[in-house]
């Protein structure tokens, strides 16, 4: 399964601070062994042991060889293909089961030394993977069209037939054996950036020390930087925020050459098979129209006054004559906010999966929390943020860093929805047809967390923690749907200029960064020069053209929360049937199962009614 890290734009990691006043909850610790058992993943559900690791790494010559023995005999006949996609689609999940183990391995402890050789043990073996799988669509695709068609009428295809008619469809960009096996070989090479910019970010900068509102210094990472620029005191989150991007901006030249490596690599991929664009070559991997991100685009642009407009809310009750960026994430009504243990937390996803999907949903939550899919609370050397990932045979794996709050709740219901979407996925669908692309992967995360807004809502009858909510609901739109389109116009133009041998430097990068800025936060915003070093904090850039995904999904989740929110008979069942596919159909079919049509502007300019409709809500409790 593919890694869904979630950039959480007003995440309140609270995860710097041991305890708090109102509970005895510990939300940091120093040594990983300190953390009660089960609130750390069970990694044994994939492989009992380090030595039983090395031993299934051991065994992957053998099924590379596997593949290899039919090189050269795939347009011989039907079972002769069946065969070789058998012993291709058993390599892949072979991998996947130790890429998953390492990596979330080294997650739980970038640090260690084993974790390390074990992560970079399994990235090596990803290239010769690679390049051992590298002949099969090149030789699938010499087949004539009509031959191949022919093949699939045989009941040994059957399993593959959304595989073979992609191949059909992206013949004219699948390049000739011998080129594809060359651009297999420089998989590890193509890596490198991506890798270099973490072991930079995660394990070499010395982040610096802040003074916290209780005068405590803390070191502020890229992870608890939330919990940072979330206080109500200006001083900790101006001294927060100018500090780490601070430190961006003094390796932003280096964060240049990884980001520029990137980029070039896609070029080079793009250009070697027949793309004329990077981003064309991004999109029709999952037959996604560039309609579809125009129309993203466009719609924001159409709409920037509403944004301005929350700017200026902001200003207006936060009591400053001059706005910046630091100020984007207090919370406007802090008194709406209450410490959330995560066992009552947990509690409320439970009631609100069960209320809201049924039993079936309702019991997968169950099973996750008693099977120890989740590593709850921070400590030293875990990896920031949250995601959902895992292996095929196993369980979905979910990371957190559970800092007590009405944020993590909504945390928790968002990285579920992965999980169960791949859960679903998996007991529903064969290996090679379980995984989704990544246009699908946030739908089920952004429906479930617009349906616990109104389930939350719906619990209060406190105009504050009603207002703290709406609030919190107009920070998730701007994180995860204008936000996200603010990076994909700084991700295409950083092609743009890369493909027009333009300059492409940590200046030019960083004025056009600023440019985005100022287009989308309004007059309002004072930009700190810091800031335009914002673009090389985005590990997401490292993943091409997959940051629109979460705007586009956000509109298709708020889509499918509006069928639910209607009364719609089919709408849950139609939701649940759409995650059972996983990917054995195109993205855009299996949100038409849905009942998403993303090709209808409208799907996305709802998003931005809601956004109008809930800061009109605000304005009028505030008096504004």
């Amino acid at each position: 399964m593919k890694r869904y890290w979630v950039l959480l734009f007003v995440l309140l990691f609270l995860s710097c601070a041991q305890q708090t006043a109102t509970t005895d909850e510990v939300l940091y610790y120093e040594n990983r062994s300190e953390i009660p058992v089960e609130y750390t993943w069970n990694l044994e559900d994939i492989f009992p042991s380090v030595e039983a690791f090395n031993e299934a790494f051991a065994e992957t010559d053998a099924l590379i060889e596997a593949v290899n023995s039919h090189r050269g005999h795939l347009g011989q006949s039907a079972s002769e293909l069946s065969s070789a996609l058998e012993d291709m689609f058993r390599l892949q999940e072979h991998y996947g089961e130790l890429d998953v183990y390492a990596g979330q391995f080294f997650d739980s402890n970038g640090r260690s030394d084993e974790a390390n050789e074990m992560f970079n043990r399994v990235n090596g073996l990803s290239a010769s993977i690679s390049q051992a799988t590298a002949y099969v669509e090149p030789e699938i695709s010499a087949i004539s069209t009509n031959r191949l068609r022919q093949f699939m009428r045989s009941s040994s295809l059957a399993p593959y037939q959304h595989y073979l008619d992609n191949i059909i469809r992206l013949k004219p960009h699948i390049a000739s054996g011998e080129v594809e096996e060359v651009l297999a070989s420089a998989n590890l090479l193509a890596r490198n950036p991506r890798d270099t910019y973490g072991q930079l970010v995660t394990s070499d900068i010395e982040w610096p020390m802040v003074r916290g509102e209780d005068g405590t210094e803390s070191r502020i990472t890229p992870a608890l930087y939330y919990s940072f620029v979330a206080s109500q005191d200006r001083r900790v989150r101006r001294e927060a925020a100018l500090a780490l991007f601070g430190t961006y901006s003094q390796f932003a030249n280096t964060f240049a050459g990884t980001y520029g490596g990137h980029v070039q690599r896609d070029i080079f991929l793009s250009r070697n098979r027949g793309y004329e664009r990077s981003v064309d070559m991004g999109l029709d991997a999952n037959n996604i129209p560039y309609a579809v991100i125009e129309t993203l685009i466009g719609t924001v642009h159409d709409n920037f006054e509403l944004m301005h407009r929350y700017v200026e809310l902001r200003k207006e009750v936060l009591g400053i004559d001059d706005f910046h960026v630091y100020d984007m994430y207090v919370n406007l009504v802090a008194e709406g906010d209450r410490h959330v243990s995560y066992e009552e937390g947990k509690q409320l996803a439970l009631d609100f999966w069960r209320e809201t999907y049924g039993e079936e949903y309702y019991n997968i939550g169950v099973e996750a929390f008693d099977n120890r899919w989740i590593d709850v609370y921070a400590c030293d050397g875990k990896r920031g943020g949250a995601y959902s990932w895992g292996t095929y045979n196993s369980h979905p794996y979910m990371l957190l860093n559970w800092g007590g709050t009405l944020e993590d709740v909504f945390t928790l219901v968002h990285e579920m929805g992965h999980s169960i979407h791949s859960h679903l996925a998996n007991t529903n669908q064969p290996f090679h047809s379980a995984d989704y692309s990544l246009f699908v992967a946030e739908v089920a995360a952004v429906t479930s967390e617009a349906l616990f807004l109104d389930y939350m809502l719906d619990q209060t009858d406190d105009e504050t923690e009603r207002l703290f909510l709406l609030n919190m609901y107009l920070n998730n739109i701007t994180g995860t749907f204008l936000r996200q389109i603010f990076f994909t116009e700084f991700e295409l133009r950083a092609h743009e200029m890369a493909e027009n041998s333009e300059p492409f430097t940590a200046a030019t990068l960083g004025d056009m960064y600023g440019e985005l800025w100022q287009q989308y936060y309004g007059p309002n915003l004072v930009l700190d020069d810091e800031f335009k070093a914002g673009w090389s904090r985005i590990p997401h850039f490292y993943r091409t053209f997959y940051v629109y995904v979460y705007a586009s999904s956000f509109a298709a989740g708020e889509a499918i929360a509006q069928r639910v929110r209607e009364g719609d008979a089919t709408g849950v069942d139609d939701y649940l049937n759409m995650l059972k596919l996983g990917g054995s159909v195109y993205p855009m079919d299996a949100l038409q199962a849905a009942g998403v049509d993303m090709t209808n502007p409208e799907v996305i300019r709802t998003v931005m009614s809601r956004y109008g409709e809930t800061l009109s809500e605000m304005e009028r409790i505030l008096g504004n």
